[in-house]
């Protein structure tokens, strides 16, 4: 495995300060004096071992020299500034699994048994043997005490060993995303029973993800527990990536209790703790109508309560979390929007207690 500075990625000096101007982000970055020297040094492809062996020349020991390699391929892998180049030294990887995402198609190489028996369950589900082109490849390999995750033997990200699969996570959200085509990216929970969807929205920490799972044991199907894709005929079908639960709901659901513990415990990307249950009901990948959007609003006490809101603020707070390719939606993609926000019923939930919430969606959605 080798590594080298990012194409756009450029070292330079400004007065006496050593600087690294990335076009892709329009971001100088300061660096010291070691991170200057390492960077100077991949211009080129260059292993770590080649790398540790140059900073013990300047006199650092073994040790330090590989704690300092590891931290600086990390820190600049996060700011996706190095290459990250696979080659014949890793060997053939131990297994290799295809995955579909919502018709975006990657595939995944495990060079580690440990690495492919932590992440592999959280994709599961999402395995295929379709025969349709792969979006993208991955390599997944231990780098010293780290996991190196390649995207197409090129870009990627370094990360701790329990943050494998939430970074794997998002870099296959990232394909998804550039993938979309003319369909509409929501920032929304997707559930659905009976062919028809329930879409609910909230602001992080407004329990999401908790009441998507909680709606599985009142016979939901997950569509998918962020993101749903609004495609051309105004029909949904969500991403179904497996719900990350934050260490604060592990205790709320009770028919879940079991399967949640059982779950290794990973850490996102912006130290979170979270578990992916295994065994979960996910609807087909269907597209469907949309039966309801539920705007969600949680308190810590005090009881349900259910408004009805109009169009404009529900289309406003859709906006603020849709997404396309152009990073704006063009007038045709508005226009499908409204038109499924004008089809559905809308309401705001403001509850505390999770089984009256639950309780409250099913009626919802069910017309009752």
């Amino acid at each position: 495995m080798k590594f080298r500075l990012s194409a756009g990625a450029n070292f330079f000096l400004l007065g006496e300060r050593k600087t690294i101007f990335d076009e892709a982000s329009q971001q100088i970055f300061q660096l010291d004096e070691l991170s200057a020297y390492l960077t100077c040094l991949l211009t080129d492809p260059t292993s770590p071992c080649e790398l540790e062996t140059a900073v013990m020349a300047r006199g650092a020991s073994r040790a330090r020299a590989h704690a300092s390699v590891q931290n600086y391929l990390a820190y600049w892998s996060r700011r996706n500034l190095l290459e990250i180049i696979f080659d014949e030294d890793e060997g053939q990887p131990l297994d290799t699994r295809k995955f579909d995402f919502a018709g975006t198609t990657v595939s995944i190489a495990f060079y580690d048994q440990d690495l492919r028996d932590l992440i592999l369950p959280v994709f599961t589900h999402n395995r295929t043997n379709a025969d349709t082109p792969h979006t993208a490849v991955y390599d997944v390999a231990r780098l010293g005490d780290r996991v190196c995750i390649s995207r197409n033997r090129t870009s990627g990200m370094i990360v701790a060993g329990s943050e494998a699969a939430p970074a794997l996570k998002a870099l296959i959200t990232d394909d998804v995303l550039a993938n979309l085509g003319t369909n509409v990216a929501l920032h929304a929970a997707l559930l659905v029973r009976n062919a028809r969807g329930l879409l609910v929205c909230g602001a992080p920490g407004a329990g999401k993800t908790t009441l998507a799972m909680a709606l599985l044991a009142a016979g939901f199907a997950c569509g998918g527990d962020d993101i749903a894709l609004l495609d051309e005929d105004g029909l949904l079908v969500g991403v179904p990536f497996s719900p990350a639960l934050k260490q604060g709901s592990w205790g709320l659901l009770d028919q879940m209790t079991d399967a949640i513990l059982a779950a290794p415990i990973h850490r996102r990307l912006d130290n979170k703790r979270v578990r992916y249950p295994k065994g979960l009901c996910y609807a087909a990948q269907e597209r469907v109508p949309l039966e309801a959007i539920v705007l969600l609003r949680r308190r810590r006490k005090g009881p349900i309560v259910v408004t009805d809101v109009d169009a404009l603020k529900v289309l406003s707070e859709l906006l603020a979390g849709a997404f396309t390719p152009e990073r704006r939606l063009a007038l045709p993609q508005f226009q499908r929007l409204l038109q499924m926000v004008s089809g559905a019923r809308a309401v705001e939930l403001t509850y505390s207690a999770l089984d009256e919430a639950v309780e409250t969606l099913s009626r919802l959605h069910d017309r009752q």
